[in-house]
């Protein structure tokens, strides 16, 4: 019964799906760690905290404990939140254009723009954390480390999910 199924779905569908589910993965991992950017051995901070080496023993501070936040890294934070509320939004209409709404073309739309949103949002809350300042100090593009370049790649990852999805649609309609 569950083959029969999976056979009748397109196979852009199911590309645009797990090309989807990688990206939301991607972007998961790189918005919860804290490694977006890294001085030496010593500091690392991600959007949420940030932690350093004192004696051997890693003390982590959380952003939101600090007296001021800076608007700058909120907004960042806030660009992500709304891209992992994208990615998901994106997953449950493409397991609802699979399973349950299978001769509603629009949904391929619906998907296509959500993964769009998605990756923009995300790449543009990176580009913001980039180009976080404070006065005179400003980061150095040599230290982003590995949480951003996964949240870059989830962002394109949403970019290419969503040409397919449009594709789809638009193979579907001819």
């Amino acid at each position: 019964m569950m083959a029969d199924t999976l056979a009748t779905i397109p196979p852009m569908i199911i590309g645009g799906s797990i090309i989807t589910t990688v990206s939301f993965i991607l972007h998961i991992i790189g918005f919860s760690t804290t490694y977006w950017y890294k001085i030496g051995d010593v500091v690392h901070m991600g959007l949420w905290k940030s932690c350093i080496q004192l004696n051997g023993v890693e003390v982590c501070k959380y952003f939101t404990d600090a007296p001021v936040r800076d608007a700058q890294l909120a907004a960042a934070g806030v660009l992500e939140c709304f891209a992992l509320v994208a990615f998901f939004a994106a997953l449950v209409c493409a397991f609802l254009k699979m399973f349950v709404l299978k001769e509603k073309g629009i949904m391929f739309v619906v998907i296509g723009l959500l993964n769009f949103i998605a990756g923009g949002l995300a790449l543009i809350g990176t580009i913001v954390f980039a180009t976080e300042s404070n006065g005179s100090i400003t980061l150095d593009s040599s230290k982003f480390h590995y949480s951003f370049g996964l949240c870059i790649v989830g962002g394109i990852g949403g970019f290419f999910s969503g040409i397919v999805f449009i594709l789809a649609w638009r193979w579907v309609r001819n």
